[in-house]
């Protein structure tokens, strides 16, 4: 990265800040903090622009509802893998013109989406009174009836708990001049009707009351239940035809979509030049600029700007300890596990790009974790597809391009170790050995693996050390680790599965002096940054700990067995089930094949994700851990961002 510094005149600000947009390339700096120096503050100012983003952004969200809205009845063709449309430059700058029509449909589409509100409100008030009124439907008496000059009419429930039966007979006994009825049940509550002379008010409350009876709100109907409800229905059947009628003059807007999709981006494009302009410093009549852009395109940056417009610009290399922010270039096959490295982080401006080096490892721990070369072939072959048939956004495109070079690595290792949808007759044809006939071979290579792998990170430590100029430390911090480890690795030969004790004895004595020599190079060098000789000496023992760590990292190449094992094992297992029913009928036909699809189907599915997760695990914390510190920031360049549209220039 190159560091850009610009000062121009104020009335060229809008126009370079859009050539800038328009290239793509820079990343403009927010300049807000040197505000508050006293030095700066008395001779520059911000752009006061905040009330003018804050209504881009009102616009922005009025204009994402109707989008929203109209997606319902959009009849455009659409793709399994979406991409934006490209919308040529006259096109925009049309609907931009005639932007004052769309804003008219955005009114009506915001007053008609408040009457569908108010509308579905009425509604879900109505089906409520429904809902309540309908355990009372079969009493056929006035709602509102309260009684007569000399009776009470009393409507409640009492919990479903309680005998409705005993409690009738209560209210029988010790106030014979009482009605009682039971309405309907459910599964909470029992609905009541009592009548009873008002003189009695007193003792059929005392009793009802021992049963936790709950009067009801009735009498704020007119009419029997039943004509309430039927009232109600008809009353949300007509809401139902006037939202109908609503929505459907809001699909006629539906060809408007489009349109507003380019006013969406335009408000977008607006809004991010506004936010720009607001990071700028400014005096009367000049403006201030600083920015970061790609070393390779600083010259064009440099060559339009200069021809174009009268100002100062001064590109310089960034400073040592000065951070900038990181974009990462990688070629086809690196670029593919950018996304693995991004959501572990960046790496930051001292370190090297790591993703040339992840991406081999994580391309064959991943063909090996899935193991099932016909499952590879799947794999490779969908991606290619996709990739040839779709036009995809970059990100997606870089995703595929990581499925179809892990699918060709799990054709490969399904080649070498005979696994093909778990074909037991295929196993034969492996080109190195069976994985299922001799796991324990495969759990040693599995462990040489990572041995490979721990060390290339190692390796990476010392080329980003190398970078820093830190010589000495590559050797105290990595080829003194590379004598321990190697040491312990050479020493521990004998317990490794299939290796011959006897043949080994030899690397295993000199694994011991490597042990010992490394332990004792570490114990004097670990230690070096602290001040006094206790605490270097400490330092140094201490750090004899990491081997316990090595020993733990090396385990946890295990999984490249143990996934890859599952794989194969669980695909014997379906064909072994499928084939159980025979073909002797065509039922049976259909069951054998039905089995086999989705047993394999599953199989592939938990286990390429599986694979995925696991392969990551082990770039993250056993490749990484030995030299990634990330914490970088992503290069974000002033450009023409836009969620749907491309436009073509």
């Amino acid at each position: 990265m190159n560091k850009l510094s610009l000062i121009g005149l104020k009335s060229d600000k809008e126009k370079i800040l859009e050539t800038f947009m328009k290239m793509g390339v820079v990343e403009v700096t927010d300049l807000k903090e040197e505000m508050s120096s006293e030095e700066w503050g008395k001779l520059v100012s911000n752009e006061d622009n905040a009330r003018e983003i804050s209504e881009l952004n009102s616009k922005l969200d009025k204009i994402s509802a109707s989008i929203e809205y109209l997606s319902k009845f959009d009849k455009r063709k659409k793709g399994l893998f979406s991409s934006k449309r490209k919308v040529s430059i006259d096109d925009y700058n049309t609907v931009v013109k005639n932007q004052d029509k769309l804003w008219k449909v955005i009114d009506d589409i915001s007053e008609y989406d408040k009457k569908l509100s108010n509308l579905k409100s009425e509604i879900n008030k109505n089906t409520n009174l429904i809902l309540n009124l309908k355990p009372w439907e079969k009493l056929d008496i006035l709602l509102d009836m309260a009684g007569t000059k000399e009776t009470t009419v009393l409507t409640g429930v009492v919990p479903e708990i309680v005998n409705t039966d005993r409690l009738g007979e209560e209210l029988s006994n010790e106030v014979p001049e009482s009605y009682f009825e039971v309405v309907s049940k459910d599964r909470e509550q029992s609905y009541l009707l009592v009548i009873y002379l008002n003189s009695k008010a007193e003792d059929v409350m005392r009793v009802l009351k021992q049963y936790g009876f709950s009067k009801s709100s009735l009498e704020k109907f007119s009419g029997t239940s039943n004509e309430n409800i039927k009232s109600l229905s008809k009353s949300i059947k007509d809401l139902e035809n006037e939202i109908s009628s609503i929505e459907e003059k809001i699909s006629s807007f539906a060809d408007y979509q489009g349109d507003l999709e380019i006013l969406h981006d335009y408000i977008l494009v607006e809004r991010d030049r506004k936010k720009a302009a607001g990071i700028t410093l400014n005096t009367n009549d000049s403006f201030f600029l600083q920015g970061w852009v790609p070393e390779t395109s600083a010259n064009q940056v440099k060559e339009v700007i200069e021809k174009k417009f009268d100002c100062f610009l001064e590109i310089t290399e960034a400073g040592e300890d000065e951070d900038f922010p990181i974009l990462l270039v990688n070629k086809d096959f690196a670029s593919s596990v950018e996304s693995i490295t991004e959501m572990y982080s960046l790496p930051n401006r001292n370190e090297v790009d790591p993703n040339a080096i992840t991406a081999p490892f994580f391309v064959l721990f991943f063909g090996l974790m899935l193991g099932d070369g016909g499952y590879g072939l799947i794999m490779a072959a969908v991606s290619i597809f996709v990739l040839l048939k779709f036009k995809l956004e970059e990100d997606t495109k870089k995703f595929m391009k990581l499925m179809m070079y892990c699918g060709f690595a799990t054709m490969l290792w399904g080649a070498l170790l005979g696994g093909w949808f778990g074909i037991e007759a295929l196993g034969k044809t492996a080109l190195w050995f069976n994985l299922t006939d001799e796991p324990q071979k495969m759990l040693s290579f599995s462990l040489l693996f990572g041995v490979i792998h721990i060390y290339a990170g190692l390796g990476v430590k010392a080329y980003n050390l190398y970078r820093q100029k830190k010589y000495l430390d590559i050797i105290f911090d990595v080829f003194f680790w590379y004598v321990m480890f190697t040491g312990f690795a050479l020493f521990l030969l004998p317990y490794i599965p299939i290796v011959d004790k006897e043949a080994v004895t030899g690397l295993v004595r000199l694994g011991k002096y490597l042990l010992v020599i490394g332990a004792v190079l570490l114990i004097l060098t670990q230690g070096r940054h602290n001040k006094n000789i206790i605490g270097k000496i400490i330092g140094g023992v201490s750090s004899l700990y990491d081997l316990i760590g090595f020993l733990s990292d090396l385990l946890s190449y295990s999984r490249l067995l143990a996934l890859g094992l599952a794989s194969s094992v669980i695909a014997a297992i379906v064909n072994q089930l499928a084939l159980m029913m025979g073909f002797s009928n065509i039922l049976k036909v259909v069951f054998v094949v039905a089995v086999l699809i989705f047993g394999h189907l599953f199989n592939f599915a938990i286990n390429a994700l599986g694979a995925y997760v696991h392969s990551s695990r082990l770039q993250y914390i056993e490749f990484f851990g030995k030299f990634y510190e990330g914490g970088g920031t992503a290069f974000e360049p002033l450009k023409v961002n836009t969620k749907y549209i491309n436009l073509k220039y």
